[in-house]
């Protein structure tokens, strides 16, 4: 159950363009995100694993550490496909963390408030921790009306999308199933006093929340699985991209995206 509500939540996870070492794993792909990355006012700029920073404006000028690279017509495509491989993704990030959300919000809906009641405190806390995460990542994405934004290092630094994401995830769904139980003892101890209940009628209550957590969250998944598909197609290509852009002169240790097939 606690397995269940955490790889719901996980979904989440998928604001993943995180920061400094995010992944997402499915069927197609591996894919890894590494080093910081920022687009804002239609600048895109990476750092490259030896810390030199790439700028690539708008008009595909690129600058390596403040100087300005000289590109060839092919190598000037190169960085057009990169660019704007990066900037089309940023909308599909926001997409699947839309349905990771929508799936979460769900399950505690339909099954944790049907199994702890419409006033659970602990419900009402998750959805809520769900729906704050949400509405910071859409604000910062889209704080400039003329420009996505996107900037992985603030998302670690101010919404905690970074590397130790799997344990914050972890921590929260510990806190909701500490707190779930301790709303579920108390309604089972009013119960039974009352003679309203057994332990074995609750001990069968809380197997059929586990099984309904997983039926009903299996259900909802085939949006976030399409989606999750085409945001795994478009990394795949600015993998590609980012491969010609690391034959250009200055920029081979351009490495922020980089994929492997599952076998």
């Amino acid at each position: 159950m606690k397995k269940t509500i955490a790889t719901t939540i996980g979904l989440c996870a998928l604001t993943a363009f995180n920061a400094s070492a995010a992944q997402y794993h499915s069927e197609q792909c591996d894919i890894n995100l590494n080093g910081d990355l920022r687009f804002a006012e239609k600048t895109l700029t990476v750092k490259t694993t030896t810390d030199e920073e790439v700028k690539i404006t708008d008009s595909y000028m690129v600058y390596l550490d403040g100087k300005k690279l000289s590109l060839s017509a092919e190598e000037t495509k190169w960085i057009q496909e990169y660019y704007h491989g990066i900037e089309q993704s940023i909308p599909q990030v926001m997409t699947v963390a839309a349905e990771g959300v929508k799936i979460a919000n769900y399950a505690v809906s339909e099954v944790l408030r049907g199994f702890l009641g419409e006033q659970s405190k602990v419900a009402s806390q998750l959805e809520i921790k769900l729906d704050d995460l949400y509405g910071k990542l859409t604000k910062h994405v889209y704080q400039n009306p003329e420009s996505l934004t996107f900037d992985s290092a603030k998302l670690q630094t101010e919404l905690g999308l970074g590397p130790d994401f799997d344990a914050e995830v972890d921590l929260i769904v510990s806190d909701v199933m500490e707190k779930a139980m301790g709303e579920f003892l108390v309604q089972m101890g009013r119960s039974m006093l009352n003679g309203e209940g057994s332990m074995e009628s609750f001990e069968q209550r809380m197997s059929k929340m586990g099984d309904d957590i997983e039926s009903k969250v299996e259900s909802q998944t085939d949006g976030i699985e399409k989606e999750a598909k085409v945001l795994c197609e478009m990394l795949t290509t600015i993998d590609a991209s980012e491969s010609n852009v690391q034959k250009i002169k200055g920029l081979s240790k351009v490495d922020i995206v980089s994929k492997s097939k599952n076998v």
